[in-house]
């Protein structure tokens, strides 16, 4: 009970980051990546995003999972462990600044081979190009 307790009161952090608003008013993330147990992984383990879109990662697990960045890019402002411990039915929500390819981890399931990544690609401005017409 108190390893339950102890695990529940880590919480999760969220980004300060704006969402897109959804139905009803609810906030939207650009892509959610969905934390299973059976197996254990991240679905989809692989996403490709512009910069400046929000993820979500969600637990819908019934065992703490984590979302950490590994390797030689990590996003900027990001710990070893963004997310800290994640409970059953928490969610970590980052949005990714600068284009680049980010590597993650759940620390305690890696050894499952539960890896994921994140192509962040450069935000491509509006086109505002008109033909002359004469």
């Amino acid at each position: 009970m108190a390893a339950a307790t102890a695990v529940a009161s880590f919480g999760c952090r969220t980004s300060s980051s704006p969402l897109t608003s959804g139905p009803g008013g609810r906030q939207e993330p650009a892509a959610l990546i969905v934390i299973s147990d059976a197996p254990a992984e991240f679905m989809p383990s692989t996403l490709t995003i512009r910069a400046g879109d929000t993820v979500e990662w969600r637990n819908t697990g019934g065992i703490t999972h984590s979302v950490e960045f590994v390797g030689e890019v990590i996003p900027e402002g990001t710990a070893s462990s963004p997310s800290g411990i994640m409970a059953p039915n928490e969610t970590y929500s980052y949005t990714f600044t600068a284009p680049g390819t980010y590597a993650y981890i759940c620390r305690f399931h890696v050894i499952n081979g539960m890896i994921g990544k994140i192509v962040v690609l450069a935000d491509e401005p509006a086109s505002g190009t008109t033909a002359d017409i004469r």
